[in-house]
């Protein structure tokens, strides 16, 4: 209750922030909020993280990766761009460590998850593109689940589709609550009163009752669940 409780205090403070009246360029990833460096600063302790399915790699992540990266960094093209490989997982192995660009158990923490997740990042990927929502999702359960390349990690028991999110959805939405502040976010499902929102900056997850949100944004939320 306590850490629901400070997520819902997040999202009033985020969506009240006075940066929403700014037009700095540091606000890219929010047309009236927090960037995702202050995101970052102002509320890492109020973010918890929810459970979320297993993801396999060869049946869900290769697919993703072979259709956005496999063109600038792959041994089949021949291109290796900042030195990342994803079709020889000997080379991909060295960039999963908690080092690496590839954190496994923290997708927050993953510099490969964060230009991915995060549309304003300065270094985004795929260029000028972004994934689905599910693929988002895929990359951040298979991160969050330890980035095994074989299988052979820990699994979570299946969850229901139901108020997940639709496939192929945008992984960054706008949403306005009812004093018209504004934020961007990605939309992760319905739970009870609530939408559950990623933040783009940490792919945090926040609970935020539906009842803040305008006519609009309410009905973005149910259209965009299954």
């Amino acid at each position: 209750m306590q850490s629901h409780l400070g997520a819902t205090y997040a999202m009033s403070a985020i969506f009240a922030h006075p940066a929403a009246k700014t037009k700095d360029k540091r606000f890219l990833a929010f047309d009236d909020g927090l960037s995702p460096m202050n995101l970052r600063r102002l509320f890492p302790l109020l973010f918890t993280a929810l459970p979320a399915a297993a993801a396999d790699f060869k049946k869900d992540i290769v697919p993703i990766l072979e259709k956005n990266c496999y063109e600038c960094h792959s041994q089949k093209t021949g291109k290796k761009k900042a030195g990342y490989v994803f079709d020889d997982l000997e080379t991909l192995k060295l960039d999963i460590n908690p080092k690496g660009a590839i954190v496994p158990g923290n997708p927050a923490e993953s510099h490969f998850f964060e230009v991915i997740a995060d549309a304003s990042h300065e270094a985004h990927m795929p260029p000028d593109e972004n994934l689905s929502s599910r693929d988002v999702e895929k990359l951040r359960e298979w991160i969050t689940e330890g980035a095994s390349l074989d299988g052979k990690g820990p699994k979570m028991a299946p969850v229901s589709n139901a108020g997940k999110a639709k496939p192929d959805l945008p992984p960054i939405m706008t949403w306005v609550n009812f004093e018209g502040k504004k934020i961007k976010a990605g939309f992760v499902r319905l739970e009870g009163d609530s939408v559950i929102l990623r933040m783009p900056a940490n792919a945090q997850e926040v609970a935020y009752p539906m009842s803040k949100l305008d006519a609009a944004s309410q009905q973005q939320a149910k259209d965009s669940a299954q």
